[in-house]
């Protein structure tokens, strides 16, 4: 197995000449050269080629690359073989997780026109999530430093809010049921000057409604309300389905977000080492429509170390701090992030949250490596902004009526992952999470276009 760290370059006397790439029968020459990121001219040293090989292989593209170089008259003749990986796939996904069971198809291609460039196209029928999503990303536009993305997602969720928890231990029960529409599709630019550093704007689009909003099973307004009338938030109205308010305004919701991420990780099958920084600031555009009127600011880290071999330590986090949030940008915790609690069992305008995860292989066969994880996840989450006035807040959930530790909370559980030497994706993830406040466990498992 190749090191997957990154390898500095060394000043040397000698020139690249030339490049010659072998046995690439998709991926286009100029592509392999800028992944590798060498060019005629460089200075050239053997010390090189243990990051070269880092880069190609990271790229997801190759099921393995061989780099040398040879004298010629004035320098050297750097050689790279890469043998393509299957570039594409089209596969079913089926869900069972908490709240969310369905099934969809989707087309992945990860080398489209031998360029580097990927393409996504899903769509799911779920109990929760029904939504169609497309992406197509350019990494390199015309062998240039700028990227391009261009997305579009369209959903429909059955969204389930909880009663506001009274406590650190308290796990609440669910409440109102929406039905949101969100029409959504964006482009991001950007460029990259330096290799894993990248700065990039986005603009995005969206068009918000609701379909319904009942009170969840058989739960009746009177029960739930509270006594006293002045506490009570928003008035639901009766314990009938059509007289109880959405849990936010419709209309357009435009922003934009400008990001800068440096990221000098490298992965192969499963195991990632390096580091990840980035932040983000999303704010959105009225005068381009926008009916919503707010902002959000992120920060993320992750970091990936290498152990004894083929042993993996993996840290994440990230904090996110939003302003006057409307309903469909609200920060969300519980589920794959929170492993161990109800999908989206919390809500809030800031979160911040960390996971711990240290994997090891347990078999290899065929080209399928299986993997056994370990992990561990805290975060918490709270409005901690004045209320927007763009939403309908159920009671307990306004700042004021908070316990701010009831936001706190923690999870541990084991997980499997599988992978193809020959296609990038996962293609099976199952965990296991025990809450460790809700002292419940939920089971996750996602088969197909899993990350």
């Amino acid at each position: 197995m190749v090191a997957l760290v990154a390898a500095p370059r060394v000043a040397s006397a000698e020139e690249i000449k030339e490049i010659l790439v072998q046995e690439n029968t998709k991926t286009t020459t100029d592509t392999v050269t800028l992944i590798a990121d060498i060019d005629v001219g460089d200075d050239w040293s053997v010390d090189m080629i243990t990051g070269i090989k880092t880069r190609l292989l990271s790229s997801g593209l190759f099921k393995d690359a061989e780099v040398f170089s040879s004298t010629v008259p004035g320098g050297v003749r750097v050689t790279i073989v890469v043998h393509d990986k299957h570039s594409w796939v089209i596969a079913p996904a089926f869900y069972n997780q908490p709240t969310n069971k369905g099934a969809g198809v989707g087309y992945g291609e990860n080398n489209l026109f031998g360029q580097n460039q990927k393409l996504l196209l899903y769509g799911q029928i779920a109990s929760g999530d029904t939504f169609f999503i497309g992406a197509w990303v350019i990494p390199s536009i015309g062998g240039t430093p700028f990227y391009a993305q261009l997305d579009t997602y369209l959903k429909q969720s059955r969204v389930i809010e909880y009663k506001s928890p009274n406590g650190y231990l308290d796990s609440p029960e669910a409440i109102r049921e929406s039905r949101l529409n969100y029409l959504n599709g964006g482009i991001r630019l950007g460029i990259e000057p330096i290799r894993g550093y990248k700065l990039d704007g986005r603009l995005r689009g969206a068009v918000v409604s609701y379909s319904d909003s009942p009170l969840f099973g058989n739960a009746k307004a009177p029960s739930y309300l509270g006594k006293n009338p002045d506490d009570q938030g928003i008035d639901l109205g009766s314990s009938s389905a059509t007289n109880v308010q959405n849990p936010g305004k419709e209309g357009n919701d435009v922003s934009a977000e400008g990001s800068f991420t440096i990221d000098r990780r490298a992965n192969y099958l499963g195991v990632t080492t390096g580091t990840k920084l980035s932040v983000a600031y999303e704010h959105s555009l009225n005068a381009l429509g926008s009916d919503f009127s707010y902002s959000l600011l992120s920060f993320g880290y992750a970091k990936g170390w290498q152990v004894l071999e083929r042993h993996n330590l993996n840290i994440k986090g990230n904090f996110q701090y939003g302003r006057h949030l409307p309903f469909q940008q609200e920060l969300l915790l519980g589920g794959t992030s929170m492993r161990g609690y109800v999908n989206n069992q919390y809500r809030g305008d800031s979160r911040a949250l960390v996971n711990l995860e240290y994997s090891l292989p347990l078999f290899s066969l065929f080209g399928l490596s299986v993997r056994g994880l370990g992990f561990w996840d805290s975060g918490y989450i709270a409005f901690l902004n004045e209320d927007s006035k763009q939403r309908n807040y159920l009671p307990g959930s306004r700042r004021e009526d908070q316990d701010k530790f009831a936001g706190f909370k923690n999870s541990v559980g084991v997980g499997t992952r599988l992978y193809l030497k020959q296609i990038v994706l996962p293609l099976l993830g199952v965990d296991v999470g025990y809450g460790l406040e809700a002292g419940d466990i939920q089971v996750y498992l996602a088969i197909g276009l899993t990350d």
